[in-house]
């Protein structure tokens, strides 16, 4: 499928996806505490059994049975052929499917921390996604689906993986805890910005909550999206009785809210947790011959990210701050201990700027005897997980600016461009994952000092 078909699907109908899989194969046999997805590969007719109910209820899509099929995943239960598994997973979904619907390939959180908190670098966790998207390719899935997510780094390394391996539509999911937020701080329009920035086809949360608080999220996300949004939501809130899990929703409270959600703009509804193919009829019959929302950001302003906090810019909009302390420019103790290595200077200003009020902070590494790539990327490194406030990457090299973007969990601002022809070349693959270059937005850019602190040099 290409990225134009899933558009043009999406806004013909509201596209039906699949339910809960795995609760379902527990019911089948599959027992605690073994791989679901070894399980699942094992006995193929259980798994083919419960995607040709979900085809029977009205899916359109059918997610892959390879959620945690992932290399760091799989190698918790000593499984190395990452790519086989993955592949003929894939086939048993398209056997089932005969065609009828599409096979979208499922990735997860790997359950492993990236640095600065676990031992995983993030390109280290780009390349254990693509040796999942290889499989999935290979088994032939139409399109991706990147669900579940709780740490919108790991959701970029997952994205970038399928981006960087096809061409396929690739649908991104977060999940939200009831305070509105992921485990790891995001907040929903923090993670849309984030992942449409960056390629993503289709945007929108799963898991975590029932409906009721995820139709709260598709409201609030619904004025900054270019792209359709999902919902797949739990039965409700699940709770503990006698030592199982169970979920506090049936399936025509669950449907009821089918035509809210299509209302507040989904483009692409299902269930995760708790719902199975009768959930999937009864918001099917609500939903079907329904038109999806046009896709269109109705919000004009820029909008600029962090991992957790957004800041918008616009002519009807209060002047922008922009602290500018950290550039070594003029500095001699801030140019010494960039030369040496050291961030603690510049965790400092960071900190004191965003503390008086800067609302984005400009990070510069230009000196002349420094590798301006490798310095500029320390810094976001450093910075992104200690201060909320978005960065505005300051700098002329092309290289430097593509190496810092692709770690910067976010989608940041670039500064420091000039309208020459020449230079305008290397900037402009860069600009998917920045917000509009600086050089265009209309901002007001202040340095703030901690009051009664100099430095000097």
């Amino acid at each position: 499928m290409t990225k134009q078909e899933f558009k043009q699907m999406v806004s013909d109908r509201i596209v039906i996806l699949d339910g809960a899989t795995g609760t379902l194969l527990q019911q089948m046999g599959m027992p605690a505490g073994v791989c679901p997805e070894k399980w699942a590969l094992e006995n193929p007719e259980a798994l083919i059994n419960i995607q040709r109910q979900y085809i029977q209820s009205g899916s359109d899509i059918i997610y892959a049975f390879t959620f945690g099929a992932n290399e760091l995943k799989l190698k918790e239960f000593g499984i190395d052929d990452v790519t086989g598994i993955n592949r003929e997973l894939v086939r048993i979904s398209k056997q089932a499917s005969q065609g009828r619907v599409l096979v979208a390939g499922d990735m997860s959180p790997t359950g492993q921390l990236m640095e600065p908190f676990g031992s995983y670098s993030f390109e280290e966790i780009v390349n254990a996604y693509k040796r999942q998207v290889i499989g999935l390719l290979e088994g032939g899935v139409d399109l991706f689906v990147i669900e579940t997510m709780m740490d919108i780094q790991e959701a970029r390394a997952a994205l970038l993986a399928v981006k960087e391996t096809c061409n396929l539509p690739v649908i991104v999911t977060m999940t939200f805890e009831r305070g509105g937020y992921t485990i790891n701080g995001t907040d929903p329009l923090t993670a849309l910005v984030t992942l449409q920035s960056l390629g993503a086809d289709a945007v929108g949360c799963n898991c975590s909550t029932g409906p009721e608080e995820m139709l709260g999220i598709i409201k609030k996300l619904r004025p900054y999206a270019d792209v359709p949004l999902v919902a797949k939501p739990n039965a409700g809130m699940p709770r503990l009785v006698d030592g199982k899990t169970v979920f506090s929703m049936n399936a025509d409270e669950f449907a009821a809210f089918t035509e809210k959600f299509i209302e507040a703009g989904v483009n692409l509804i299902g269930g995760c947790c708790g719902t199975t193919p009768e959930y999937i009829q009864k918001i099917s019959k609500i939903a079907k011959g329904r038109k999806g929302s046009e896709c269109g950001c109705k919000n004009k302003n820029l909008i600029i990210s962090s991992s957790c906090t957004t800041v918008s810019v616009g002519h009807d909009l209060p002047v922008c701050i922009i602290g500018e302390r950290i550039n070594p420019t003029g500095k001699k103790k801030l140019s010494e201990e960039l030369r040496k290595g050291s961030m603690d200077l510049v965790v400092e200003l960071a900190r004191d700027q965003s503390e008086l009020g800067a609302q984005v902070l400009d990070v510069n590494a230009g000196l002349p005897d420094i590798d301006e790539r490798e310095t500029l990327t320390k810094i976001v490194k450093t910075l992104s997980p200690i201060v909320k406030t978005p960065l505005c990457l300051d700098s002329s090299s092309p290289e430097a600016l593509e190496a810092t973007l692709r770690i910067y969990p976010g989608r940041a601002l670039i500064n420091s461009i000039s309208a020459e022809k020449e230079s305008w070349k290397g900037y402009f693959p860069l600009r998917q994952n920045t917000a509009r270059l600086s050089y265009f937005c209309p901002l007001t850019t202040l340095g703030c000092r901690k009051r009664q602190k100099t430095e000097s040099g």
